[in-house]
């Protein structure tokens, strides 16, 4: 499993009242474990949305994250959403109801609402990605060589159960490894540098060159994946010095 797609559920990054942070997070952990990130989603809190983006996402991934709606609330449809869309039953999970207590304690509450229960319950077969920094577990269901892994929405909850679960989890799932370098430069403008490199950009396949325009300087991406560390390292360092015999002058020293 090569190629993922991420998914962030919620109506407030919609409205733009929320950043989704959540997703440069996730990629740039997919990255170190050799996994390349093929799209960003963002829907609503919506169930017909979510299954159209599933579906929209396994077009082109293998793997799909999704982070937010696993809450309590009735607009907390992500893990029913899963479920019904990889044809598992939600079940009561003991262990995800012995730290739901243990947290609502902590908080100095000893009684719940239904809502608060609701987030005990999982899907069938799947792998539990228990929350250490917040109530609402996450997981990682697969079937049918489709593999969705659902977490938290709030940042440090998301970040925390990645650090804990979710990439000892997917380490060793991709046969390849990801390496990137950056080069800067100075005085040139995007189109210029992209006319320049375009002996090197034209018919690209491994590594790939990718440039971006920002305030004063552009900046030039060269990423390769291949099958070994060693390889991806070597591909992508023969590439810079291409890449500097032609536009080298506009570096600084």
């Amino acid at each position: 499993m090569n190629n993922a797609a991420i998914i962030a559920v919620g109506t407030e990054l919609l409205f733009g009242t929320t950043i989704n942070t959540n997703a440069a997070y996730i990629s740039e952990r997919l990255h170190e474990l050799g996994i390349g990130v093929l799209a960003h989603h963002v829907t609503g809190d919506n169930a017909l949305r979510l299954t159209k983006t599933l579906e929209i996402s396994f077009e082109e991934a293998d793997i799909v994250l999704i982070t937010g709606g696993l809450g309590p609330t009735q607009d907390d449809l992500t893990k029913e959403t899963v479920a019904s869309f990889m044809g598992a039953e939600l079940i009561f999970d003991d262990e995800a109801m012995r730290q739901l207590d243990e947290r609502m304690k902590a908080r100095g509450r000893t009684t719940y609402t239904q809502n608060n229960i609701k987030q005990a319950y999982l899907p069938e077969g799947c792998v539990a990605f228990y929350n250490n920094a917040g109530t609402a577990p996450g997981f990682a269901l697969e079937k049918d060589d489709r593999l969705v892994i659902a977490l938290p929405g709030p940042p440090h909850e998301m970040e925390q159960m990645m650090a804990d679960s979710v990439i000892p989890f997917l380490t060793g799932r991709s046969d390849k490894t990801i390496y990137s370098e950056m080069l800067v430069f100075y005085n040139i403008g995007e189109s210029l540098l992209e006319t320049i490199l375009l002996p090197l950009i034209d018919g690209q396949t491994d590594p790939t060159i990718a440039t971006y325009a920002k305030p004063g300087e552009c900046t030039v991406r060269i990423t390769s994946m291949r099958h070994s560390a060693k390889e991806a390292h070597a591909a992508v360092k023969q590439m810079v010095e291409q890449a500097k015999a032609l536009v080298g002058e506009y570096q600084t020293s």
